[in-house]
């Protein structure tokens, strides 16, 4: 079965646009500057144009990634996923941190509007 992630107009209830992915889509996020849809599926994290819908950047990482969050500032993100950790990222795919956050995977993580904290949300139940 292909899989594809669409973009729709709600005014008009319009598809616009169709891009085929390897993997569903398991988190999709308008960063806070609405610059920027950051995308999750597999082992990819995908930044994306927010108005022209075009691939801007995309790191396939070493685990399974259920959720990522661009920082307010744009410099760096955190991801999430099958390996328990919470991970940070420059804006370039270098990791700057790594955290062992919890007893399951980490199905959500997010950047508090000012970006000075982040929290992680597992299947172990817990809200870091």
């Amino acid at each position: 079965m292909k899989l594809f992630a669409r973009i729709w107009d709600q005014r008009m209830n319009v598809q616009v646009l169709s891009c085929p992915v390897d993997h569903p889509i398991t988190s999709l996020e308008l960063t806070l500057n609405q610059k920027y849809l950051v995308s999750t599926a597999g082992k990819k994290v995908t930044f994306w144009d927010s108005s022209s819908f075009s691939k801007v950047k995309e790191f396939t990482l070493p685990f399974e990634v259920d959720s990522a969050s661009l920082h307010p500032e744009g410099a760096k993100f955190v991801a999430g996923g099958s390996d328990f950790y919470v991970h940070v990222f420059d804006f370039d795919g270098k990791e700057l941190e790594v955290h062992k956050a919890h007893h399951g995977p980490v199905h959500c993580v997010r950047y508090s509007p000012d970006g000075e904290v982040y929290a992680s949300g597992s299947e172990d139940g817990t809200i870091r």
